[in-house]
């Protein structure tokens, strides 16, 4: 089986949750033997030599977004002739979805695969509705996307196929980095835990609100924001303004299995966000037997039970946030045991072998 996927991006070191997705998947693929025609802008970064990519790259590095389209449909036409490629698989395809259905119209018989990390409705209505039409098959990494494309878009749910994300095998429960917890200076303290970008829909902000009032009768707590974005100078002027300037932490991101010494200095995760696809972040916590709060909407249900593997919180409450994360913070066996769940839990559903075996699945049966 040959796949041909273009690609915005495949770095190694990226934060951002489709562009994980895509890599493990297309990883893990190549490990089964399927090999894959990945089309790239010039000189964007991916891992080298992997058995089975064949990378191609776009002439240019950076363009608008609107031009995708006009770039990569003479590269995968070009690609096509050499290899016959049977599947086309597209991420997001607000970005690529015109130019595949163009190389439709001249190769009915290639499979057009449509797979969906956030999904956004678009402005074009109608017309929307009838691009989403022409996949063959469309793969999302939640049930919560999954009826959103179905409700929006009349597609039949039989055509739309769940695929959940997973997390990588190096990352396990293990003691607090003792190097780690002097140099960010967290001797004695109980450890919340963000990680993700700085931007609005992530919803940094609103966790000074609730360490402000945790603190109020605690003076042991520390709040860690692990990454970047535009709303870190925000988050230093509102610690300033609600006093607690001195326990927050802002960390750049670090990659790969270092990541794993950060998720275990946490004693809780927590994940306010207003807005998402199925974020990584509190999977990798959970998988390092973290308790996760997390807010109630997009698909936290279907990673957090309540009361069972963490907590799910209403939007910007502060008082429902801080009641449930001071039951944590006050008692280590409910954090031992929920985290113990949280483990469990990872180990049963989110395996990125398990997502690539169903995509592997899906493939199949469509070439077949």
């Amino acid at each position: 089986m040959i796949i041909c996927s273009p690609q915005l991006g495949l770095n190694p070191k990226s934060i951002l949750g489709g562009e994980v997705f895509d890599r493990e998947i297309l990883l893990g693929l190549a490990k089964k033997g399927v090999k894959i025609e990945i089309i790239l802008p010039k000189n964007k970064p991916h891992d080298k030599n992997i058995k089975y990519w064949s990378i191609s790259y776009l002439p240019i590095a950076h363009f608008p977004a609107i031009l995708a389209n006009l770039l990569y449909i003479p590269a995968i036409f070009s690609i096509y002739r050499k290899s016959k490629f049977q599947i086309l698989r597209i991420h997001q395809p607000q970005f690529l979805g015109l130019g595949c259905l163009f190389f439709k119209v001249f190769k009915k018989e290639v499979k057009l695969i449509a797979t969906y990390h956030q999904f956004r409705e678009t402005k074009f209505g109608p017309f929307s509705k009838f691009v989403n039409s022409q996949w063959n098959h469309i793969i999302c990494d939640s049930e919560f996307v999954k009826k959103k494309i179905s409700r929006i878009y009349k597609v039949p749910r039989s055509k739309i196929t769940v695929v959940h994300n997973g997390v990588p095998r190096y990352l396990k429960p293990t003691t607090k980095d003792k190097v780690l917890i002097k140099q960010v200076k967290l001797e004695g303290k109980i450890v919340l835990l963000f990680m993700g970008l700085f931007i609005e829909r992530k919803n940094p902000l609103f966790l000074l609100e609730v360490l402000s009032k945790l603190t109020q009768t605690r003076s042991d707590l520390v709040l860690i924001f692990w990454g970047e974005g535009p709303l870190k100078s925000q988050i230093l002027r509102k610690a300033k303004r609600l006093g607690v300037i001195n326990q927050i932490r802002i960390q750049k991101p670090i990659f790969g299995k270092e990541k794993n010494k950060i998720h275990n200095l946490a004693d809780v995760f927590v994940h306010p966000s207003l807005d998402e696809g199925f974020a990584l972040a509190p999977l990798e916590s959970m998988a390092c037997a973290k308790p996760v709060v997390i807010t109630n909407g997009y698909s936290a249900k279907e990673a957090v039970e309540d009361g069972v593997n963490g907590f799910i919180c209403h939007y910007n409450d502060t008082n429902h946030w801080s009641q449930k994360l001071n039951q944590l913070v006050t008692s280590p066996k409910l954090r031992k045991r929920i985290g113990q769940s949280s483990l469990a839990k990872i180990k049963k559903e989110f395996q990125w072998r398990f997502a690539v075996e169903e995509h592997l699945r899906v493939f199949k049966k469509l070439v077949k």
